[in-house]
This record gives C-alpha cells, structure tokens and sequence, in this order.
C-alpha cells in the first residue's frame, strides 16, 4: 500500500480544511470525544473542522493516496512561549523541553481504511525526516498503543517517569518521548527507515 501513498507538507486552504475536517471525523466523531470547552489548546470544532490556537503557526503534512487526503499530523514550535504540552502539565517540571530547534509532533490521524499498515509508518518516518531536513529536534507524547509500541522499537526515547493524561477524563495516558540530539534523531529515522523496508 506504501507505493501508493505519497506524504508532503500541505499549504494550500483547501488541504488544511480537509486535514481539519478528517481530524474532525476521526477524533470527534468516531469515538464521540467531548473535550473540555475550557481546554488550554483552545480546541474547538467549527464547520466540521477540529481547530486550534496553535493552526496558525503549525506545519501540517499531509497523507495522500492516488491524489485524495487520507490523514496527516503537524509540528508545532513555540506558541506564545510554550508547547502545548505546557498548557496540561502547568505543575510538571518540562525543563527536559527545554532545547533549541525543539518541536512538537501531534495531531496524527489516518482514515480508517489505512491504520495498521505502512501508511502510519511513513507518515512518521516523513515527520521525523522534515525535522532533520530543517535541523529540528522532536518530541511527542501519544497515548495509543501501537504508537507507544512502535516508538519503543525504533529507539525513540521516553522520558522516565512522564506519563499523564491529557485531561482527566481521558481514557488512557500519553507517554512523553524526546529525540533530544541529532544523534538520537538519525538513529531513530535509521531504524524506522529498516522496518518500512522490511529488513
């Protein structure tokens, strides 16, 4: 399936609000998620779209298969200052975070019809690629388990002791992980690179 499917950065309107309204499907809709309205992202939901205060200075790539959107994820620098992390662990110590060229990885979504296979895969080995290509260092705290699983494999370090959730009534912990070096970063591409080719 992975021949097929093609990852880019979207920049035009009518990407983003197909990314949005995807987001929107799958995180609204399909497990019926009721965010806290007083959310510190400031996630909310307009025409169909899952918006928040940090879309203006996020980078969004985009998972297309034969010319349609099919998921996609984003990176976020610094809004106002902090990570969105910042904002639901205002009492944790994140001085971990505290590195140049640092930058989020969230909003990771795939339509139903492609979750389980290479498309995940190359979607994040694409994210981790564009942070190097730009000299950036990663980070992201996913609370899936086959994300968790899979980061694992790579050698994508967790930072110890740092699990939470998001918002209280949420039903599983996020796990936060780091790529704090380029080093660590290269190594992590190197051995995701190895599981997309099957070696």
């Amino acid at each position: 399936m992975t021949d097929a499917i093609e990852v880019r950065v979207m920049s035009s309107r009518e990407e983003l609000d197909t990314y949005r309204r995807v987001l929107f499907d799958v995180y609204i809709q399909e497990p019926g998620w009721n965010f806290s309205p007083t959310n510190p992202s400031g996630i909310r939901v307009a025409g169909q779209r899952l918006l928040d205060d940090r879309d203006g200075i996020a980078t969004c790539l985009g998972v297309f298969s034969q010319g349609s959107l099919v998921g996609g994820a984003r990176l976020c620098g610094r809004y106002q200052g902090r990570f969105e992390i910042h904002g639901y662990q205002p009492h944790r110590d994140l001085s971990c975070l505290d590195i140049p060229n640092l930058i989020e990885g969230n909003r990771v979504v795939l339509l139903p019809g492609f979750r389980g296979g290479g498309a995940f895969k190359l979607l994040i080995w694409s994210v981790l690629e564009f942070c190097k290509n730009n000299h950036l260092l990663f980070f992201g705290a996913p609370s899936a388990p086959s994300v968790m699983r899979l980061f694992s494999d790579i050698g994508m370090p967790a930072v110890e002791g740092f699990r939470f959730k998001f918002e209280p009534q949420d039903p599983a912990e996020a796990q936060l992980y780091l790529a704090n070096s380029e080093e660590v970063l290269g190594t992590v591409l190197e051995n995701l690179g190895r599981r997309i080719r099957g070696r």
